[in-house]
């Protein structure tokens, strides 16, 4: 019924053209009888089929419409199990930063084999609805499900990303205090921040900002890292660190930089921001008087009495006086 239908147009076309071509034959009178006889037979066939098409066509209406709106409602239920599908999804632990990034890809990966199911009943009822007339009523459900491969695919990328910065991180940890560099390791965490922050991820997911607290902690901890990096600390100002701290570390090749993130830093900001400034201001008074010395070392005083009073006074060259002026 359907072909029938279908090709309705072309094939009454062809038995116009048919008809006329017939017409002209008979009047130059170059046609068979027998040819003209098939030609009416197939005529009668074609009325009798388009009749019957039509008379079956009504018979049938009342299933027609009645699988129409059974496969509408098939459509309408798909979409909302998608809907309940997302909702209960989010709910999943990979997007928990707790989860670890094992678990969560593992998880995420198997998602897609949940959605085949949603994808079979689209193919299913969308070729129903084709047949229909309503090719558009199954595009919700097809557009949900993208939208919910997109997020999976999003979330795959933040735990690869997560896995990257926290093994960043602990190569960081195993870096020995003597040979760490905080500036380079800043930048390295700047460049983390920076892709995490230009990703297209839910930045309300727990996942995500789990990993971007843990980058903000890095970037307060290691500014902490320059400051006692710098030459001026020296042992008396490590002991006022050791003392806030409550923590008797050793600084030598022994120690690591997990080691000094492990006492937890960021907690005493102000005091070793206080302490190291300490450090650099006495470094600098040290090395003015390092000045001073070197060049009073060999510096001459003379004693002269003062008027036959029999006291001394104590007396410099010119030179010795300008330098006196000067320093």
């Amino acid at each position: 019924m359907e072909h029938t239908q279908a090709a309705q147009d072309a094939i009454t076309l062809q038995i116009d053209q048919l008809d006329e071509s017939i017409k002209l034959m008979l009047d130059a009178k170059k046609i068979k009888d027998a040819d003209q006889k098939a030609y009416l037979g197939i005529n009668k066939n074609w009325g009798d089929l388009k009749k019957m098409a039509k008379d079956v066509k009504k018979e049938i209406q009342p299933l027609v419409d009645l699988e129409r709106e059974n496969n509408n409602k098939n459509i309408k239920t798909l979409e909302e199990e998608i809907t309940h599908f997302t909702q209960e999804m989010r709910k999943r632990e990979f997007f928990q930063y707790k989860c670890g990034v094992t678990v969560a890809i593992e998880k995420l990966n198997g998602v897609f084999d949940e959605l085949k199911v949603f994808e079979d009943k689209i193919e299913d009822y969308g070729d129903n609805a084709f047949k229909f007339g309503v090719p558009d009523l199954i595009n919700k459900a097809v557009k949900d499900i993208e939208g919910i491969k997109v997020t999976i695919k999003a979330m795959n990328e933040l735990w690869q990303h997560i896995e990257f910065c926290q093994a960043s991180f602990d190569k960081f940890l195993t870096t020995k205090w003597v040979e760490t560099d905080p500036g380079d390791m800043e930048d390295q965490v700047k460049k983390l921040m920076k892709t995490l922050k230009d990703m297209k991820v839910d930045k309300r997911a727990n996942a995500y900002n789990g990993i971007l607290d843990e980058i903000k902690r890095w970037l307060n901890f290691l500014p902490l890292i320059g400051e006692l990096r710098d030459q001026s600390m020296r042992e008396r100002h490590w002991d006022m660190i050791r003392d806030k701290v409550q923590s008797k570390f050793v600084i030598d090749q022994n120690l690591f930089l997990k080691d000094i993130y492990e006492l937890n830093l960021n907690k005493y900001k102000e005091d070793v921001e206080e302490i190291t400034d300490q450090s650099r201001q006495e470094a600098k008074m040290e090395k003015t008087l390092g000045i001073l010395q070197e060049r009073w070392v060999d510096v001459v005083f003379e004693f002269k009495e003062h008027k036959g009073t029999g006291m001394h006074m104590i007396g410099l060259g010119g030179d010795e006086f300008d330098l006196l002026e000067n320093d």
